[in-house]
């Protein structure tokens, strides 16, 4: 019975601390994926070397930023990363340009420079959340009668992936992750008909959602590909 009793107040505090964290972030994130290449024809091998490219959609330094982010996570899982700016140099000397990289002849170059993969990827979709907002009972009554939608008010963000075999030339696989971040919504004194008004506070922003979303697609990628772990 104690133990029963114990337990009940031991989850109970975990929601409570899961609402207030909630809270203190303001927002409540999820994320969905899309794919036109799904699942990889050959798994990725524990020391693999993976050539990531500068991420589209982003200032360089945020592409940097993000890349220090996701490194850690592809050593672990066994591979060998090497980020493309920081080895921009030694490609132009074997003839292989940003923008051309994904040619069959470069990502030939690429496997004789030691290369087993390339990463494009690109950041898109993003919009900013609304920060406060306020729902009358009046305007929801009218959205359940008629129908209609709120503005969601999510900020959001998507990072689509490509994956390179330089041993094929080809592309082998590809995702998108989507990643929204809700306020947290709340009821408001407003009441009217039986319906009842909210207030809404999201304090997140795009990188925090562009950070996610490549979380995300990293993760979803080395379960998909079968990485091999150390």
């Amino acid at each position: 019975m104690q133990r029963t009793s114990f337990l009940v107040i031991l989850s109970l505090k975990a929601v409570t601390l899961l609402l207030l964290l909630n809270f203190i972030t303001g927002c409540i994130p999820s994320t969905r994926y899309t794919s036109y290449i799904g699942g990889c024809p050959t798994s990725l091998a524990s020391g693999d070397s993976l050539l990531l490219g500068e991420a589209a959609g982003v200032p360089a330094n945020q592409s940097y930023e993000l890349y220090q982010m996701l490194e850690p996570q592809l050593r672990e899982a066994g591979l060998q990363p090497a980020y493309a700016v920081e080895q921009d140099m030694d490609l132009r000397m074997h003839g292989i340009r940003p923008e051309t990289a994904t040619d069959a002849s470069s990502l030939a170059k690429m496997e004789q420079m030691g290369y087993a993969y390339y990463l494009r990827w690109a950041v898109g979709n993003q919009a900013a959340g609304l920060g406060y907002t306020s729902v009358s009972a009046g305007e929801r009554q009218e959205v359940q009668q008629f129908g209609g939608k709120l503005e969601s008010g999510n900020t959001k963000a998507s990072v689509t992936f490509e994956l390179y075999s330089t041993q094929t030339r080809k592309l082998v696989y590809t995702l998108t992750a989507t990643t929204e971040m809700a306020g947290l919504t709340v009821p408001n004194k407003d009441q009217e008909n039986g319906h009842r008004g909210s207030s809404s506070v999201n304090v997140s922003t795009i990188s925090m959602a562009v950070s996610r979303a490549s979380l995300k697609d990293v993760k979803r990628l080395l379960e998909n590909c079968s990485c091999c772990h150390k």
